[in-house]
């Protein structure tokens, strides 16, 4: 029998074991001058391939440290770019302000929208307040009308109560005092004034 050993063969032991790949990593600079955020306009871009040319956009020099807000202006540096301190005038950010503006007003808009609808609805309890108040007033004014009618009766009769009074008065009177026309009877003669005969 063959003896057993523990010692490993060379070439299993190099073959399993790994080697350090040594990458060397390139950074690049995007810059997108019309970029509506900061990040749009300068950012980094790391790979491990090296650019014989450069991709669109993209930039080989880093922007000064003491940059807040850098871009890149093809009009730099006699036509070969440059960085420069972002304007603000950029498409993109004057969109971006834009789209920030809109956000605001449509904001505005929903607040006064909403503004709207309460006061249509307190405008609604208004009217219903003013329909109440004039049914109340219709009511009075019926009760108003019949009250003026049957004071209007009550007078009438009252009047022609007056005139039979009135007519009454006028025939007990004249029944209760003689008229000057008509002759009275002579007097009956006492025997005892005539001598007695």
């Amino acid at each position: 029998m063959a003896d057993e050993t523990n010692t490993p063969v060379a070439s299993a032991e190099t073959a399993t074991q790994e080697q350090a790949v040594s990458v060397k990593t390139y950074v690049y600079y995007y810059s997108n001058p019309d970029g509506a955020t900061k990040g749009e306009r300068c950012h980094e871009v790391f790979t491990d391939t090296p650019f014989d040319v450069v991709p669109w956009r993209m930039h080989k020099e880093a922007p000064a440290e003491g940059m807040v807000d850098p871009v890149w202006d093809d009009k730099l540096n006699n036509g070969l770019g440059a960085w420069k301190e972002n304007s603000g005038d950029a498409q993109g950010q004057i969109l971006a302000q834009a789209q920030e503006t809109i956000k605001e007003l449509q904001d505005k808009s929903d607040q006064l929208d909403k503004k709207s609808v309460e006061l249509d609805q307190a405008n609604a309890k208004v009217d219903q307040a003013i329909e109440a108040v004039k049914k109340a007033q219709n009511v009075g004014t019926q009760q108003s009308g019949m009250i003026t009618k049957t004071l209007g009766k009550l007078m009438a009769s009252q009047e022609n109560t007056n005139k039979l009074i009135m007519t009454i008065q006028k025939t007990m009177m004249g029944l209760a005092v003689p008229k000057a026309d008509q002759p009275t009877a002579p007097a009956a003669q006492d025997k005892n004034e005539n001598g007695g005969n």
